[in-house]
């Protein structure tokens, strides 16, 4: 399936503030790539640079977005990049010109596509895997847009789940489940649909790494579809939401008939307000910049030389100096970003229309921090996101660091305490959009 930049333009016409929506079938945003997306919407459609979210579906089978140790194909990477933010922006532009009085309306449904991923493996060691009892959230979040003809203008579909259905049998390039969710929704609604990513830092598809399905995409299709249709069956629901029918009169028929009409439409609350904050957290003693790099480079080197002698990459000896070298070169990224300090500070960016809430950051979320999120927002519907304006690593639960595992040791630049922190900041960004 292709990959899609999905652009929603909101604007507040009395008040006179716009916040823009971008969600790309990519795996993460450099902070670099993120401030260039958001730079290029802001020049042309003269919105604000904070009233400019981007983020990312955080699909795992797309582009990469940086020069890897694998050398083929290396020269169309730059080029790639390069015509990004030209082209994101060029849909933001779009997005907005076409923008018309709506109405709004949200609703959610669940879908069981998600399990918790952190598996304890038979030798103690917690995998990227299955827990069936470990926390998940099912919620899928909806909201629908309505011209004032009550005829559909966009769908919005937030859910959280790591897109890994194709994984290492895979060779093609794909946007995962979420393309399929887009591509059921807007069959069935007519409705152009934006997928939000949630918070999926430890959650994965249910039907994930099953040997012989990880490089056929008849499974991320059907995942997509179950949890586009049950987003379909919201928005469908969510028709009915501006009015409430008046019993009008008895027709008299074969049986006497209560009919009613349709009522008077309610007018939902319009308004669009965006905020923008950061929050400091706590980061895990890491090696000086130059030190990391040096590590990674010698990694590489290694990986380099192992391949020439086997000639393969599926030797196991180029297998493992090729994780080595991946381990080693996210240490050294996450080194980089935090130029050993002990804290960083990172971008929250809410958003709200009507009594919905946006609130993302630029770190791959626990699920059940997102929850906690949600559950102290004041709306009615809250969407937290991870993947958004840049990618700085994992935040784990504090919990998830007495058990060790990838997220924690390998991928993530950040310590225990981080996870409350951002919870309390994001409830508190929340509450001033509520203001």
């Amino acid at each position: 399936m292709p990959l899609y930049a999905t652009v929603l333009a909101l604007r507040d016409a009395a008040a006179d503030i716009t916040a823009i929506v971008v969600d790309l079938d990519l795996l993460l945003l450099p902070f670099s790539l993120a401030a260039d997306l958001r730079r290029a919407v802001s020049d042309l459609t003269g919105v604000p640079v904070t009233h400019v979210r981007v983020s990312a579906t955080h699909g795992h089978s797309g582009p990469s977005l940086a020069p890897t140790w694998v050398a083929e194909g290396g020269e169309f990477i730059a080029p790639y990049v390069a015509s990004l933010p030209g082209l994101v922006a060029g849909a933001a532009w779009a997005a907005l010109r076409a923008a018309r009085p709506a109405r709004l309306a949200h609703g959610a449904g669940r879908c069981a596509l998600a399990v918790n991923r952190r598996q304890r493996a038979l030798d103690g060691r917690v995998v990227v895997g299955r827990d069936p009892n470990g926390f998940v959230d099912h919620t899928v979040r909806v909201l629908r847009f309505d011209d004032l003809d009550e005829r559909p203008l966009a769908a919005l579909v937030h859910y959280a789940c790591h897109p890994i259905l194709m994984a290492w049998e895979n060779r093609l390039i794909t946007p995962d489940y979420p393309g399929a969710v887009r591509h059921t929704v807007e069959q069935v609604t007519g409705a152009p649909c934006l997928f939000l990513q949630g918070c999926a830092g430890d959650v994965a598809p249910v039907d994930v790494f099953t040997v012989g399905h990880t490089g056929d995409a008849r499974f991320y299709r059907r995942a997509g579809a179950m949890l586009g249709a049950e987003a379909s069956r919201v928005f469908l629901e969510l028709e009915r939401a501006h009015r409430r029918p008046v019993f009008s009169r008895v027709l008299e028929s074969g049986a006497p008939l209560g009919t009613f009409a349709p009522g008077p439409i309610e007018e939902p609350d319009g308004a669009v307000r965006v905020v923008s904050s950061h929050v400091t957290l706590p980061v895990r003693p890491l090696p000086p910049p130059d030190e990391a790099a040096a590590i990674a480079a010698d990694a590489r080197a290694e990986l380099d030389r192992l391949r020439a002698q086997h000639g393969s990459d599926h030797a196991e000896p180029v297998h493992l100096a090729n994780v080595r070298a991946k381990h080693t070169a996210m240490r050294a990224g996450h080194a980089q970003l935090t130029g050993g300090r002990s804290e960083l500070d990172v971008e929250l960016h809410g958003i709200r229309v009507g009594g919905a809430a946006f609130v993302a950051a630029p770190v791959e979320v626990f699920g059940q921090l997102g929850a906690a999120v949600a559950e102290a927002s004041p709306f009615a519907w809250t969407a937290v996101s991870g993947y958004t304006n840049g990618a700085a690593g994992y935040l784990p639960t504090d919990a998830a660091f007495d058990e060790g595992g990838y997220e924690i040791e390998t991928a993530s630049p950040f310590a225990r305490g981080a996870g409350p922190a951002f919870v309390r900041a994001a409830a508190g960004l929340l509450q001033q959009l509520a203001l």
